[in-house]
């Protein structure tokens, strides 16, 4: 049964089913990075124009519960950049429809549901390479099973759906398989105890956030990475279990002034794990 929504690029107006091929996802790639319950994801998405005149576009993506999105950006035929600014909705939407007007190729985005973000591309070209860029933060929920585990969940959508794909990308190259790339860095509080997948093979690299060991084991930090190059058949979930993940504990982030922050700025998240003296329920029969 077909979803309601469409995820990934799609003309705006007409049988978006049908002329979703126009626009095939050809590559991704997904950096997540995890500190302690909190995620920082970047997601890189590459398709192609195969549409025969200029079209405005949309851009669907499915977002985890409670994430919120930090940047977008996408660029296209890797010269034309368009941000995401944050502006009133009415007068973001008169800059659209201005510079689409225009002839320019142009973005409007919004969200309209916590789970879907949606963004408007006007005047994208034939035979064009579209780059989309975007960053989120979420909180990662606790797996069902163990207080002390943690569960990330990527959905099928972020990854090209075609097994092979299509031979006349110019930018593609030779390599007809298409690509997703997925890394996860991981820093907890406390010595990382397992982590596994139940739904795809992959590599992990405990003690640094390389592919390999580089200077020294640190037990609170490990790299993920996908065992090999896949089509996905269904979501990927990584397992992350460590220490002392039922007592309280704060995070720090700091952004200095090196790396672009007007000044040196410190985040600070701070965890409580609630626990309750719970009678034991009575057993059946007695």
């Amino acid at each position: 049964m077909r979803s309601s929504t469409l995820v990934g690029i799609t003309p705006i107006g007409g049988n978006g089913w049908t002329l979703r091929e126009e626009y095939p996802l050809v590559q991704s790639r997904c950096n997540y990075s995890v500190v302690d319950t909190y995620t920082i994801a970047e997601v890189i998405q590459d398709y192609y124009s195969n549409a025969l005149i200029n079209r405005d576009v949309e851009y669907v993506f499915p977002l985890p519960p409670s994430a919120a999105v930090c940047s977008f950006k996408a660029i296209v035929d890797d010269t034309q950049i368009i941000k995401g600014v944050v502006k009133e909705k009415v007068e973001a939407k008169k800059a659209y429809d201005k510079a689409v007007a225009q002839g320019k190729t142009a973005g409007l985005l919004r969200q309209e549901h916590a789970d879907v973000f949606r963004v408007s591309l006007g005047n994208i070209r034939p035979k064009t390479k579209i780059s989309v860029h975007i960053s989120f933060v979420s909180i990662v929920p606790h797996d069902g099973s163990s207080p002390q585990t943690l569960r990330i969940t990527m959905p099928t959508a972020i990854a090209p759906r075609y097994e092979t794909a299509p031979t006349d990308i110019p930018w593609f190259g030779n390599n007809v398989q298409n690509r997703f790339e997925l890394s996860v860095s991981v820093q907890m509080n406390k010595p990382i105890t397992s982590i596994s997948s139940p739904s795809h093979p992959i590599g992990l690299t405990l003690g640094c956030h390389q592919r390999e060991l580089t200077g020294d084991y640190e037990p609170s930090k490990a790299f993920v990475h996908l065992g090999t190059p896949t089509m996905l058949d269904q979501d990927i979930v990584i397992l992350i279990s460590a220490q002392g993940m039922e007592t309280p504990r704060c995070s720090v982030e700091r952004w200095l002034k090196s790396e672009g922050a007007e000044e040196t700025t410190d985040a600070y998240a701070l965890t409580l794990v609630p626990k309750f003296e719970l009678p034991a329920l009575p057993r059946q029969g007695e």
